[in-house]
């Protein structure tokens, strides 16, 4: 299963700030037909549709995070699951 974690530092951002980020990062994964599983203040949970393209569409998604500051720049914590494996994507591609 592929699956992507993210959390978002929110200790300088306001409600509306924080809305706004999970607002934009909701609406990539979806144009990519990516399901939310797990919708929290400042914290997503992303999963596959058990699609071969859900590989890429994964990618797709994690590029337009790195190219979007709004998000990147407030990333706590972003983890890609590709089954067992667990990479940190913050220190291992979107902050190279």
């Amino acid at each position: 299963m592929y699956k992507v974690e993210i959390k978002f530092d929110t200790r300088n951002l306001t409600k509306s700030d924080i809305d706004r980020i999970c607002e934009e990062t909701d609406q990539i994964f979806e144009n990519e037909d990516l399901s939310c599983a797990d919708r929290q203040p400042g914290k997503r949970i992303y999963l596959d549709r058990g699609r071969k393209q859900d590989y890429g569409r994964f990618w797709a998604a994690i590029f337009a995070i790195k190219n979007s500051s709004q998000i990147s720049d407030h990333l706590q914590e972003c983890f890609w699951y590709n089954g067992d494996e667990k990479e940190n994507l913050i220190t291992d591609f979107i902050r190279n």
